[in-house]
């Protein structure tokens, strides 16, 4: 310990001689030997590992400087063996960078990896050293072959378990349903914002005063700001690039969106949106510094009704001292109890404002200059305020058609001498207004409705689905492009038919103010919602199914703000089905309780409301279909007894439908609660449970002619008899079912007879029909596009291959099948495809890659404790680590004694 706290001044004392020394050969020995003690000192994430190795190469350099004789008389043999040592000293500081540099991130969040492999280079390096002395010449050339050798193996380790941790950890997963954006770059010419660009970033710096919000009139150039100050020499200095992140706020019009905001721009995944807790220990796991700039924080500071949870979001992250917040507000406050450093924003000065107006003007000119007297392009700044953004809008305008300042400022004055004040300051919102009336706008008459109506989709649409949202619309192209001369709207990159279309933050939130947007278009926009959402509504044995998956995805975030806003008050035609719609297209994909739960209230709502006249068998219906929506959601997240009782009580309610029971889908809802049943281990006795699968199949079978719920009833029975194992049954039963939906190209249902019989001949240890049936099963779950029974038949399909002996053939299924799982974001999926990944990790003797996943299997099993499988999948996980923890390498009677994953053979 000694040796190593003295290191540092060793190292400063023999840096500040090394040049007076002599020898040549002894001074670029001394420098390299300080370099590996900085070095040491650098490889925080490993400090404990190589504290060893510092302190033995302080005294490694002790014994070189002491033995070498300071004078020209050193022996040749004596030279070239300090140049030796020299050479060991270089590669032993490339092999510590090595590690630190491209497997920090990986030693930081699994501490324990390979830690034994380490330990046991630096003891052979201790060894080694211990014996050194230069009189003697100890070689120590083969003692850097074993490091490197050793480094080689740990790399190759590291490597071959990187992927299947990245899919499981790495924030580019975040759900696809809501694409991570880009940060946009900095402003080429950010004019008069200099000195406040450098104050701001200083702060920044100093945790104490890292709390920054930027407030100010819409249009003042806040994002601006506030990209150039992440962007700026003193921020990347002390913050990694991969640790600023911009998290555009403009699309979180609720506490609930803002979490999914956050999770996709962190880059970080979780099960679901609902809570912040995983984003915050993932934030809280690793002390480096962090910058997030919150950008329009308005949207969800101003626009939700639950403003108190947005204060505990941000409350929270600013609870982090290691966290950086940089906000960007359009108000004249600051959001919270926290204590910022308020930088309000002004307006441009003269001469800054004139050089941003010419310069915009020259790129919307297509180089052209402005020809124009300074007088008078000064005055027409000075009558709209100097903001930019009035400035940026009116340069466009005037570039793109030629327009002086002279007759920008006329114009001003002609459309209304009351929007100015004294002029010399501008109202923002009567700046907007007099851009979208100039007469390029006027010229098209569809252009303020396609304005409207994307002003009131946050994430902006794409140039195919405006025609969704604005039917009405004779040529959507012809609008956008006059939107665009009039720089209201910007169009992304590519085609227009996918190019991504969006309103400007400040015009959005203009629009939004003093019912500026007409009740029709809302109703118009609203019931467009709706149509669209119906449109895409299907179910996984339908061939449609897989479009309408990408086709909601690519307007999530639209579809979920506007049936958010659904009220009982102004309840309008459809808007119910398509919530419900909505929801059960969530439980397929990226599972969250919030909008299934939303549509349950609604339903009941409306139910309640109807008096006992026409209408009412359509909102019982409404209920029933409400319970079975927020039951599959809970199922996806594994929550299994929650799930349960929405199932009974949606087969229930479609039993008594006022106009008669609908039978068919009663007993689909029954059959989707045994199987939470089965997922629980229900302890009801089996008359019991015999009875109520005999009751689920007549109800499924009550019209005999409706062939897809007479397969639905064989299903339900075959499962139930697989469950039983009842072999020959089970096969004979879900053998006819499936002929059923091939003939009737059912592809989900199809998959999941194939996949229960394909179990049944993994229980007989028929090893070759297994995998025939796993095989098939896989395929019609693909072409479904159901990721829940892609999943299933994945893991059916890498546990035949295993039993076989086929470990590196079932490897890509697994990691195939976790990026699904992930996706899906339902937990024991996740559980049980890391527990598959770990065992055939083992299988394969790879020690740490066995660890890895077997450590991530048992996080997620324990996500669902409270469940049986919860429970005793980290049983299972726990007690393979403990088997595991004590050994250096792996073998095939270690492999023996490893619990098999759940399940294996059943």
């Amino acid at each position: 310990m000694y040796a190593v706290s003295g290191g540092k001044a060793l190292a400063e004392a023999l840096d500040s001689v090394a040049d007076l020394i002599p020898l040549p050969f002894l001074s670029s020995f001394v420098d390299i030997a300080i370099k590996v003690l900085e070095a040491c000192e650098e490889a925080t994430a490993i400090e404990e590992d190589l504290m060893d190795l510092q302190g033995r190469v302080y005294e490694l350099m002790l014994a070189v400087v002491n033995t070498v004789p300071v004078n020209r008389n050193a022996s040749i043999a004596l030279q070239d063996k300090v140049r030796r040592l020299q050479l060991i000293l270089d590669g032993i500081l490339s092999d510590v960078a090595k590690i630190k540099a491209q497997k920090k991130w990986l030693l930081l969040f699994f501490h324990s990896l390979n830690k034994d492999r380490v330990d046991r280079c630096v003891s052979r390096l201790n060894a080694a050293l211990e014996q050194f002395t230069v009189v003697n010449q100890i070689q120590v050339e083969d003692l850097l072959d074993k490091i490197r050798a050793d480094y080689s193996a740990f790399g190759a380790q590291l490597n071959r378990i990187e992927d299947a941790v990245n899919r499981t950890t790495q924030p580019h997963n975040a759900p696809s349903t809501y694409p991570r954006q880009d940060m946009p770059p900095p402003s080429r010419r950010l004019f008069g914002r200099e000195a406040l660009i450098d104050e701001i970033a200083s702060l920044l710096t100093a945790e104490s005063t890292s709390r920054v919000c930027i407030t100010g009139a819409g249009g003042m150039g806040k994002t601006s700001v506030a990209l150039a100050v992440a962007e700026s020499p003193t921020i990347t200095n002390l913050f990694k690039k991969e640790y600023i992140f911009w998290i555009p706020c403009i699309e979180a019009k609720s506490p609930d969106l803002l979490r999914r905001v956050l999770y996709a721009q962190l880059r970080i995944t979780a099960e679901t949106y609902d809570s912040l807790e995983p984003l915050l220990e993932e934030l809280d796991a690793n002390k480096e510094r962090r910058l997030l700039l919150l950008d329009n924080f308005e949207t969800p500071w101003l626009s939700g009704q639950d403003r108190q949870e947005v204060v505990h979001i941000l409350a929270r992250l600013a609870a982090l001292p290691h966290i950086a917040l940089l906000v960007t507000m359009t108000s004249d406050f600051t959001p919270g109890d926290i204590e910022w450093q308020h930088r309000p924003l002004a307006p441009l000065n003269p001469g800054a404002a004139r050089d941003a107006f010419k310069a915009k003007y020259r790129d919307a000119a297509g180089g052209d200059e402005l020809a124009e007297d300074e007088r008078e392009l000064d005055e027409f700044l000075t009558s709209i305020g100097h903001m930019p953004l009035a400035i940026t809008l009116a340069a466009a305008i005037g570039g793109r058609l030629r327009v002086s300042p002279s007759e920008l400022l006329r114009d001003w004055r002609t459309a209304g001498i009351g929007i100015l004040s004294g002029h010399e300051t501008l109202s923002m919102d009567e700046t907007i207004r007099v851009s979208m009336e100039r007469g390029v706008v006027r010229s098209n008459p569809d252009a303020m409705t396609v304005l409207a109506v994307l002003s009131m989709l946050p994430a902006g649409t794409t140039g195919a689905n405006l025609r969704w949202w604005a039917p009405s619309v004779a040529s959507p192209f012809a609008a956008v492009q006059t939107l665009r001369a009039a720089a209201l709207v910007e169009q992304g990159d590519g085609p227009f038919a996918t190019a991504r279309i969006l309103v400007r933050p400040t015009i959005q939130s203009y629009m939004a103010q003093q019912n500026r947007i007409s009740v029709e278009i809302r109703d118009q926009v609203h019931d467009a919602c709706y149509a669209f959402v119906l449109g895409h509504k299907s179910i996984p044995d339908e061939r449609t199914f897989k479009a309408d998956l990408a086709a909601l995805a690519a307007e999530e975030s639209n579809v979920q703000g506007l049936l958010m806003d659904i009220e009982l008050s102004s309840l309008r035609q459809n808007a119910v089905d398509a919530l419900i719609a909505f929801g059960f297209y969530q439980s397929w994909t990226k599972a969250s309780a919030v909008v299934a739960s939303h549509a349950l209230k609604i339903a009941q709502a409306a139910r309640d409301a109807i008096a006992p006249v026409n209408g009412t068998d359509a909102a019982a219906r409404r209920v029933a279909e409400a319970h079975q929506c927020l039951a599959s959601s809970c199922s996806t997240l594994s929550q299994y007894k929650k799930a349960s009782k929405h199932f009974e009580q949606a087969s229930v309610c479609f039993k008594s439908l006022p106009a008669g029971a609908d039978f068919a889908s009663s007993g689909e809802c029954s059959m989707q609660a045994l199987q939470m049943w089965r997922m629980m281990k229900t302890p009801k006795s089996g008359d019991s449970l015999e009875s109520l699968v005999k009751t689920t199949q007549a109800d499924l079978s009550h019209d005999p002619a409706k062939k897809y719920h007479v397969a639905r009833g064989l299903l339900c029975l075959g499962e139930y008899q697989w469950w039983l194992r009842r072999g020959d049954e089970a096969l004979e039963t879900l053998g006819s079912a499936r002929a059923i939906f091939e003939q009737l190209s059912c592809p989900a249902s199809a998959a999941e007879c194939l996949y229960y019989i394909a179990r049944s001949h993994m229980r007989r240890n028929e090893s070759s029909e297994a995998l025939q049936a796993a095989r098939d099963a896989l395929m019609r779950a693909e072409e479904s596009g159901e990721v829940g029974i892609i999943c299933r038949t994945s893991r059916t399909n890498a546990r035949c291959l295993m039993l076989s002996g086929s470990y590196g053939d079932a490897l890509p299924v697994i990691t195939k099948c976790l990026d699904y799982s992930v996706c899906n974001g339902a937990p024991i999926s996740i559980a049980q495809n890391l527990e598959l990944l770990a065992y055939n990790c083992a299988a394969r003797m790879d020690l740490s890659g066995a660890r890895t996943a077997y450590d991530g299997a048992r996080m997620h099993f324990a996500k669902r404790g409270s469940a049986r499988l919860g429970r005793r999948g980290v049983a299972r996980c726990t007690e393979n680590l403990e088997k595991l923890g004590g050994l250096t390498v792996l073998n095939e009677d270690c492999f023996a004694h490893l619990l098999k994953p759940h399940p294996w053979l059943s």
